[in-house]
């Protein structure tokens, strides 16, 4: 969507593990994709320098973005996101896909038959059925593609 966010953070207030508060100037980040010089717990706050464009054009490409999301994830369903980051050059989702795996369920947990990089809590899901069909993916992958999906959610 022609860029992120990051290129326009002038500063970051963070919170650590440890509970201590302190902010990062725009030259102490970098951002590429799916990472951030960020590794603190929690992101407090957040100051942006953006650049001026036309409302009209802003809202065109807005409604645009909403039209490919609400077509292509499953809105309508419990989720963390996408779970996996892509490969270099590839789609966690089509990996997933082609390996037969999408409308698995795990319990109350599927993997989305909609957009295969999205765990859905389709029946009151437990951590341990996510946590299964992340592994089921990630084994099934590898064994088949010889691709390792990193994990894009953290887990704690």
């Amino acid at each position: 969507h022609n860029g992120d966010i990051g290129q326009y953070a002038t500063s970051v207030s963070v919170l650590t593990a440890r509970g201590e508060r302190f902010v990062r100037t725009a030259d102490e980040l970098s951002f590429s994709y799916r990472e951030s010089s960020i590794n603190e717990l929690a992101i407090l706050e957040a100051t942006f320098e953006l650049k001026q464009d036309d409302s009209e054009e802003v809202t065109n490409r807005m409604k645009k973005n909403w039209i490919m999301k609400k077509a292509n994830q499953p809105l309508t369903h419990q989720s963390a996101g996408c779970i996996f980051k892509n490969p270099r050059g590839m789609h966690a989702g089509a990996l997933i896909e082609q390996a037969g795996l999408k409308g698995t369920r795990i319990g109350g947990a599927e993997i989305s038959d909609r957009h295969a990089n999205f765990i859905i809590n389709d029946e009151n899901a437990t951590t341990e059925n996510v946590l299964d069909l992340i592994n089921l993916a990630q084994n099934t992958v590898s064994e088949k593609f010889g691709v390792d999906l990193e994990l894009e959610i953290e887990l704690w």
